[in-house]
């Protein structure tokens, strides 16, 4: 069913867990997150939507914390080359 996403990252702990979560976006530009169980039988909880729009990125990048915030943060590149920080802030 993963044909659905048109971009998926993962491996930033956007929940401060301590496990690396997924993000993925939908073809409709709906960003979806999934957050390790750290089961390897059920390894994510049921996706949450965090919102739409995000069909004007064509990259993201969930690289860990990068800027110091209490969580993992998320990099998404618009179509016109402009890079943009979306902070995290442990809670999901």
């Amino acid at each position: 069913g993963w044909q659905v996403y048109d971009k998926i990252t993962g491996g930033s702990d956007l929940n401060g867990d301590g496990r690396g979560d997924l993000l993925a976006t939908d073809t409709s530009g709906v960003l979806w997150l999934y957050v390790s169980t750290g089961d390897t039988r059920t390894p994510f909880k049921p996706r949450v939507r965090i919102g739409g729009g995000w069909q004007t990125y064509d990259l993201l990048l969930a690289p860990g914390d990068i800027a110091g915030a209490s969580g993992g943060d998320l990099l998404a590149r618009d179509k016109d080359g402009v890079l943009w920080l979306y902070l995290g802030k442990g809670d999901g």
